[in-house]
């Protein structure tokens, strides 16, 4: 499966599982997981990581091999948002198209729909984003979608 990536890809890959895999027995924990996704550009939705771990673990041994956190990887990339999605989930709260959201429609989308984000969450990302507002304290969406995508998706 890891034929799928392009080779420096597969070294990007390959170099953030070996960081973790600091008993270097090519093998990492199912805990491990999830981090290792995100951190290889995917954004899957948390109802979403009990697949990825069963894919990356069939065999249910509480850990997962490179091979198998491709197949993963994969999946996990095909299904993550993607700019023109989280710009289309947007477009409910900009009626007007002036590419704008408020900080509290901003909060009260992050929270209650989807993956919801905890209040810390929340508070830490309109922090990050804050200093992207206009003149009257509303976020420019494109910003926002900036940074809630995956680098490869931009």
């Amino acid at each position: 499966m890891s034929s799928a990536f392009s080779e420096v890809t597969l070294k990007f890959f390959r170099q953030n599982f070996d960081v973790l895999d600091g008993d270097k027995i090519g093998r990492l924990r199912i805990e491990d997981l999830p981090y290792l996704i995100r951190v290889c550009g995917a954004v899957p939705l948390e109802a979403a990581l009990d697949d990825l771990k069963g894919i990356a673990d069939p065999d249910g041994r509480g850990s997962f091999s490179f091979e198998n956190f491709c197949v993963a990887q994969k999946k996990a990339l095909e299904e993550s948002l993607t700019a023109a999605d989280a710009k289309a989930a947007f477009r409910g709260f900009d009626p007007d198209k002036r590419d704008l959201i408020t900080p509290h429609e901003l909060r009260y989308f992050l929270t209650t729909m989807g993956d919801v984000l905890t209040a810390e969450e929340m508070n830490d990302f309109i922090d990050a984003v804050q200093s992207d507002a206009d003149m009257e304290g509303n976020l420019v969406v494109t910003d926002l979608v900036f940074k809630m995508t995956a680098e490869m998706y931009r």
